[in-house]
């Protein structure tokens, strides 16, 4: 009788114990459910609605740019933003919490910023490094990488069927290209190359190591030629920051996965990013560098 109870007691607390560890199994995993879902519902970027690869976007694009050498991505730019304009219609909605560039692909038409999402997706597809960012009321799709006399010479030769003088073009060093898919009164083609542009604080890319060099004033840094390596989801300009400035990032020469960032004031490089942030109260300005879409370096400029 002595052992039966004492069999009975032991397989009474290993009952009790299973039932414990279940219950502890059950919560343990509700709360890592929960974390993952608080983790999914961040708000997105402008660029996480990017159509990344797509066989009919990859077909369309093709035939669209069949008359351009594959290594012409000038041409291939401005066909891609010509057939855009003319052949897909912007319905002008303002609502832009729920982008879908496939559905505006698939029905010719969207709201501004499908528009522009799917530009920058054709131009993916075409093997152009792009970015979308929005200045107030526009988005720009930027296109990365184009060397200038290239696309000088493409814009000269054709735009719309009609002649563009010199004077409307405004032609800076640079490798990135601006593109507006927006309807304006003239209905002229924006184009702007990002360096030192008429914004106030911008984003900067180098045509050179020399001008690289020249910027950074002896502060080491990796040259990138275009955006493949980073994509600017969104600058947030909150306040009136001073006249050239800007922040420039480059990648860390310890770390592929990681970028550097610095404060330059009329082309002087001002110090480490992080030190500006933690001695600075008033954040201006906000931009999120992604790396291959993966690695974000949240960078904060005065």
């Amino acid at each position: 009788m002595l052992k039966i109870g004492i069999y009975i007691t032991t397989a009474l607390f290993l009952f009790i114990g299973f039932l414990y560890m279940f219950v502890i199994d059950v919560d343990t995993s509700d709360l890592i459910v929960n974390s993952y879902v608080k983790k999914s519902n961040k708000t997105p970027h402008i660029n996480d609605y990017l159509i990344t690869d797509d066989f009919n976007l990859l077909h369309f694009t093709r035939k669209i740019t069949s008359s351009c050498l594959d290594d012409d991505k000038a041409c291939q730019a401005l066909e891609i933003y010509k057939y855009i304009r003319s052949s897909f219609i912007i319905d002008n909605s303002s609502d832009y919490s729920s982008p879908n560039p496939l559905n505006a692909f698939n029905n010719r038409q969207g709201s501004y910023l499908d528009i522009t999402l799917l530009y920058s997706s054709l131009l993916l597809h075409s093997g152009i490094s792009t970015y979308i960012k929005k200045d107030k009321n526009h988005f720009y799709s930027y296109a990365c990488g184009i060397e200038n006399i290239d696309m000088y010479n493409t814009i000269k030769k054709d735009l719309h069927s009609k002649p563009l003088s010199e004077k409307e073009l405004t032609l800076r060093k640079g490798q990135v290209w601006a593109f507006d898919l927006s309807r304006d009164e003239k209905d002229n083609l924006i184009i702007e190359i990002e360096f030192f542009s008429k914004y106030p604080v911008d984003m900067v890319l180098f045509p050179n190591k020399q001008e690289m060099n020249a910027h950074l004033k002896g502060q080491y840094g990796m040259y990138n030629k275009d955006c493949s390596l980073f994509n600017v989801t969104e600058a947030d300009i909150t306040c009136q920051a001073p006249q050239k400035t800007g922040i420039i990032i480059f990648k860390s020469l310890e770390d592929d996965n990681k970028f550097k960032a610095g404060i330059y004031r009329g082309g002087i490089l001002a110090g480490d990013i992080k030190s500006e942030k933690s001695r600075q109260r008033n954040n201006c300005i906000k931009v999120d560098v992604n790396s291959n879409g993966m690695f974000k370096y949240p960078g904060i400029i005065y």
